[in-house]
Order: structure tokens, then C-alpha cells, then sequence
């Protein structure tokens, strides 16, 4: 077994730096210049962490809700940036955090976020992920979700706080009535001893943290001037206990 498998199975969270290679990392920033270009003040050659491209983005985010929220859906099916988890280097890395073979892996859950200051609509609670992924038997066994953070992520820009060692044990939860311009969510409870026990993802850009399907975690709030731009996905072990027939994964998220 290896040592991060051993802390996987321990912690229900590794933290592999520097998973995305610089190539990927001026893949990703290439969807977003051709996503964004023909809206806002946009160099081809631009720093994304730079000041000014937040601003121009949280612009035209205030002043065009509705097509900033279709680019969000046309950026989430983008396949250049699916096909970088299906390199043989992040799908070994997921085969071996799990202990299988990589020929019997099957990834979804794709996304890339721009989480917005100051945005209450679509922070999400304490909760688990196994309850939004019924393939996995909702026990998160032999599964996990690669986030990976494109900004530089912390606790002023809303980084994920998780609670190491909560995945023990997958929790049945209804979803919230789904509102208007709001997330809608499976909220588990936490305890005082968790609580106190919390962390926060501290993370550099193209840096990776994988954590079980049971791991209790939620968004931080994003206080600070600039967007968070986190990617990720969710990989599963095709074994007797993965459920064909409900694959496709879905969690009414609210984009503007």
C-alpha cells in the first residue's frame, strides 16, 4: 500500500502539489481567454491572477448575469479541459490513491468554478459528496473527488474547509427545497468536537487535493477583490458495488 493510499484511507484527504504540468495550466487559461474574450478586456498572454482580469470579470458578471452564467455552462462541458484528468499521470494517480487498476476507473462530476466574492447564493454547507453520486452505492466506497485549485486558494478567497478523518461513514440526507437563484444542497451536521477540528484547503495553483466521497466539507466565504477558480472531477472504482445505469451526475447549481 502506498503511503498516500495509507492517508486516504486514514485522513480521507491527500494533498498531491503541483498535479497539473505547465502545459495544462496554459490549456486552461486558453478555454477561459476564447470563453471570455469577446466580453471583456482580455490580453491572450494574461496573468490569472492578475488584478485586472478579476475586475473585468466580476464586471461583467454583475452587469451580465445571464451570459456570464451560459459561458459558466459552455466552460463546464469544455472537452480540452475534461481530457486533462484522462491523462495517464492524473489517472494513475487516482489508481493508486484508491488501489485499483486504472483500466477499471470511471470519472465525472466536471467542473470549473468561478466563485465570486462576497457570493452567499452559492456557498455550500457541511455536506458529503457521496450523496449527489448513486453510482458509488451513496457510500462513497473506492471513490473520490480531484479538486484543484487554478487561483491560489485560502481562507480569504473561500478556499473548501474539510474536517480530516470524517469519512467514516456515509450519511443519508434529503436535498433542500430547491429556490430561485440558489444552490440546492444536501446539509449534513456536524459535531462541536468536528468543528473545532475543521481545516481549510490551503492550496497553490495547479496544486491537487483528493478526499473521499464522505469527507465532511463546505465552501468557505470568498472576502477577498478576485474570483476563485477551482477545477475538478470525481473518480470512482468500477467494481461489484459501482451502480451502471446512474451514472450521470447532477447537482442543481445556481451560476450567477
Amino acid at each position: 500500500m502506498t503511503n498516500g493510499r495509507k492517508k486516504f484511507e486514514l485522513n480521507g484527504i491527500i494533498i498531491k502539489k503541483n498535479l497539473l504540468s505547465k502545459k495544462n495550466k496554459i490549456k486552461i487559461k486558453n478555454v477561459i481567454y476564447d470563453a471570455f474574450k469577446p466580453y471583456i478586456k482580455l490580453n491572450k498572454k494574461f496573468d490569472i491572477e492578475n488584478f485586472k482580469f478579476h475586475k473585468e470579470l466580476i464586471n461583467f458578471r454583475n452587469l451580465n448575469p445571464k451570459k456570464f452564467g451560459d459561458i459558466y455552462d459552455r466552460i463546464n462541458l469544455n472537452a480540452k479541459l475534461r481530457s486533462i484528468f484522462f491523462e495517464k499521470k492524473i489517472l494513475n494517480f487516482f489508481s493508486e490513491t484508491l488501489g485499483v487498476s486504472p483500466n477499471s476507473l470511471y470519472l465525472n462530476g466536471f467542473m470549473l468554478r468561478f466563485d465570486a466574492p462576497l457570493d452567499k447564493k452559492n456557498t455550500l454547507n457541511w455536506h458529503q459528496d457521496s450523496s449527489y453520486y448513486p453510482m458509488s452505492s451513496r457510500k462513497g466506497e473506492k471513490s473520490g473527488i480531484c479538486w484543484i485549485p487554478i487561483t491560489k486558494v485560502s481562507k480569504k478567497n473561500g478556499t473548501m474547509i474539510y474536517i480530516p478523518k470524517s469519512h467514516k461513514k456515509s450519511i443519508k440526507t434529503k436535498p433542500t427545497k430547491l429556490l430561485k437563484n440558489k444552490t440546492q444542497q444536501r446539509i449534513v451536521n456536524i459535531s462541536k468536537a468536528e468543528n473545532a477540528n475543521k481545516r481549510n484547503m490551503n492550496l497553490n495553483s495547479g496544486d491537487a487535493g483528493l478526499f473521499h466521497l464522505n469527507l465532511k466539507h463546505r465552501s468557505g466565504f470568498n472576502t477577498s477583490k478576485k474570483i476563485r477558480i477551482v477545477m475538478g472531477c470525481a473518480f470512482h472504482h468500477m467494481g461489484k458495488k459501482f451502480i451502471t445505469g446512474q451514472e450521470r451526475f447532477k447537482l442543481n447549481y445556481n451560476t450567477v
